[in-house]
Order: C-alpha cells, then sequence, then structure tokens
C-alpha cells in the first residue's frame, strides 16, 4: 500500500488481460449507475423493463467455473444488486438481459453458466449465432416496452461498423457502450484494400494518410462518433450525444483501443465522464504496475516506491492552457448560467 492506495492494480483473474479489467471497471460502475437512474424514474417515463444486451458475450479467457473475469458474471451482479436497490425503493419493473454468442464451445458454457447462475429474479436469454445476422431478433427481444443498455465488445472492428449498427442505433431509449478497437482501424485506413470497409465502419470515406499520432486519432475516432449519433432517433430535446474512454497499450504509449458511450440524455454524458475519472486512475496505475514489474524483473532490484506512487508523474489529461483557451473563447461581460446541458455540451465538445 502507497499513500493508502492499493498497488495490487489487477486481480489475479485479469493477470495478462489488464486491459479487459479497465473495460470491466466501466462496464460494472456505469451499468449499476445507469440502470438504478433509470429505474427509479421507470414509472415516470413510461419504461416497464430495464434490457441488458451483450452483443458478444463469450466467455473467453476465463476457464473458472464462476467466470469471475468475464462481462457476464460482472453484469450477473449489477443486475442482481440493481433489482434489490429498486425493490427497497419500492419500484417494481422486470430487468432482462440477453447475451449472444458465436462459438459453440463458448456458448454451451454461456448456456450452462446462465442455467445455474442467474440471480432470481432477473430473466435471462442466449442467442447461438452472428451478432450482425441476429440483430432483427435481438431487437425483437428488446421489444419496445423497456430501456435497452447494449455492450458491444466484438474481437474485430467490422461487427461494430456505423453501417452495420444503424438499426441497433434507430432503437429509440437506448444506450450503447462500444469498444472500437482503434489500432486495427488506423492500420488499415491507410491500405487501399481496407477503403470500402473503412466507409462501412466509419459512416463515410476519411482520408487520413497524412495525418498521424493524435491529430490521426482525433480525426477518425471524431468522424465514428458522429455517424453513430447521426444513425440515433433525434429528438426535440434531447440531441444524440457521445463520449469514450481511450485505453492503452498496457506497455506502449499507444492507443489500443477507444469505449465509445452514446446516449441520448446530457445527464448520461456527465455521469460517463465523471465515473470515467476514476476509471483513469485504475488505467494509470495498471501500466504504472506492469512498468515497475518489468523493471524488476529485468534488473532484479526491488524498488523503494510502489506503482501507486509512481502514477503521480503521469501528470494532467489535459493542458492547463487548453483550459483557459476553452473558457477565455466562453466568458462575456453578461453572466451565463451552466447547467446540466450545457456542462454536456462542454464535456462532449472537448472531451
Amino acid at each position: 500500500m502507497a499513500k493508502g492506495r492499493d498497488t495490487t492494480a489487477v486481480p489475479p483473474a485479469y493477470r495478462g488481460k489488464e486491459t479487459s479489467f479497465i473495460k470491466h471497471e466501466l462496464l460494472k460502475a456505469y451499468l449499476k449507475r445507469l440502470f438504478l437512474i433509470i429505474g427509479m424514474s421507470a414509472q415516470r417515463l413510461g419504461f416497464a423493463e430495464l434490457c441488458y444486451v451483450d452483443g458478444f458475450a463469450g466467455p473467453w479467457q476465463d476457464e473458472s467455473d464462476d467466470l469471475g473475469s468475464t462481462s457476464i458474471a460482472i453484469s450477473f451482479r449489477i443486475l442482481d444488486e440493481c433489482r434489490k436497490e429498486l425493490e427497497k425503493q419500492n419500484r417494481s419493473l422486470r430487468i432482462r438481459a440477453l447475451y449472444v454468442e458465436r462459438d459453440k464451445t463458448a456458448f454451451a458454457r454461456l448456456e450452462n453458466y446462465l442455467r445455474e447462475q442467474t440471480p432470481a429474479g432477473i430473466d435471462t436469454k442466449a442467442f447461438q449465432g452472428d451478432f450482425v445476422e441476429l440483430q432483427e431478433a435481438v431487437l425483437d427481444w428488446c421489444a419496445s416496452r423497456g430501456f435497452a443498455f447494449f455492450f458491444l465488445d466484438p474481437k474485430g472492428w467490422m461487427p461494430v461498423g456505423v453501417k452495420v449498427l444503424r438499426p441497433l442505433l434507430a432503437r429509440p431509449h437506448s444506450e450503447f457502450l462500444i469498444n472500437f478497437m482503434y489500432d486495427f482501424v488506423s492500420r488499415a485506413a491507410s491500405m487501399g484494400d481496407f477503403q470500402e470497409h473503412m466507409v462501412d465502419v466509419l459512416g463515410e470515406r476519411v482520408d487520413v494518410l497524412d495525418l498521424h499520432g493524435v491529430a490521426r486519432e482525433k480525426r477518425i475516432l471524431g468522424v465514428y462518433r458522429r455517424n453513430l449519433k447521426l444513425s440515433m432517433p433525434a429528438t426535440s430535446r434531447w440531441p444524440a450525444r457521445s463520449a469514450y474512454v481511450r485505453v492503452l497499450d498496457r506497455w506502449k504509449e499507444r492507443t489500443k483501443y477507444h469505449l465509445v458511450y452514446l446516449t441520448g440524455h446530457p445527464h448520461g454524458i456527465v455521469v460517463f465522464m465523471e465515473i470515467s475519472e476514476g476509471v483513469a486512475l485504475v488505467q494509470k496505475l495498471i501500466r504504472a504496475s506492469t512498468k515497475q514489474a518489468s523493471r524488476v524483473q529485468r534488473t532484479g532490484q526491488a524498488e523503494l516506491f510502489g506503482a501507486g506512487d509512481l502514477i503521480e508523474s503521469d501528470g494532467p489529461s489535459i493542458e492547463i492552457a487548453e483550459v483557459e483557451e476553452f473558457w477565455l473563447g466562453r466568458l462575456s461581460s453578461e453572466p451565463t448560467r451552466f447547467r446540466e446541458t450545457e456542462f454536456a455540451d462542454l464535456l462532449e465538445e472537448t472531451d
């Protein structure tokens, strides 16, 4: 323990797949906040049920019986906690979960797990097959009386392309957390043979041959997010909104993927960004711990400070000059009231 911070960055089940731990920490924290917020207001909003959809469920890289390091087990725990909390608050509504998996072996484990481990009061269902091909069946399962949260974490990048997801994105009263495999997309974007695929993935043709580093990343991710939002239902009150968490390779200073979030409400952006701060700290701790372990193994020398102390040297995620420039562009001689909508605008614009 260094400065009161746990330096055991990753539970044993996640050793070797640390980036999955970051992803699952975000899912765990946000899904609970989301379903409790929606559940408490379900009657006023006209929702009879809460639906959770895992489009690429697995299980993968976890041979344990409890599947503790999978999104399946995590969702079970969160949905069960939400159901119990909502019941305490006299909020009675149905909670359902759908898991889709193509691989036959993984699906057999999934079905067995659902049969033996589904918490009381939660309705679960498993579909075997390709999520892209099953979208119509998924939408039928969701029906129209409930709020739906889609967790889309495929092994590749084509299944979460804008063109593929348009039928799902058009569903009202839905939110999405999508694993956008930027590392793969960025490399493919420069290859002539993949240009038509890039149009399907990003929603339009994007020329990034002369862009590198941060500029290239912002361009690709910005186009992808914009076209995802354009595919979501437009309402007179709230536009579609997007935020993201950048997940780095645990060894290199390079983006591995982005967890792209989509919502139709400003409060969603505020809550997601609040939670992402905690996840950013987890990611810094994991990277510091990984690098420290590598140094110790290479030198054979233990280090005086724990990984929790070393993350302080990472510095702020944004330059103070950028903050000053942003606010100077918005201040005037007249008072301006920043409500939640304006704050969500600020967060989305500046990431």
